[in-house]
């Protein structure tokens, strides 16, 4: 069983998204001058905080998870934590 080193990280970061069949779907995110592109995205849920609707997205490249938060507010992203083998 492989072990995950978890990683909380609260940054801005730039997405790179697409709207499909009326769902946000992130693709890409820079993150430390590194392109990240998600291979798959594995949960997706929503919280509100006040007028602010939150989207969560528990996301995936080859090797590495990480969690991505969109606030429809003021339409920005931020990754929250990473996870690596």
């Amino acid at each position: 069983m492989p072990s995950f080193m978890f990683n909380q990280i609260n940054e801005p970061i730039e997405v790179v998204a697409k709207f499909s069949a009326g769902k946000l779907l992130p693709m890409k995110f820079l993150w430390q001058d590194r392109e990240v592109v998600i291979k798959k995205i594995n949960l997706v849920y929503t919280s509100w905080q006040g007028r602010a609707k939150f989207y969560f997205f528990a996301v995936s490249d080859s090797t590495n998870y990480f969690k991505l938060q969109f606030n429809s507010e003021n339409l920005t992203w931020t990754l929250l934590e990473s996870y690596a083998e």
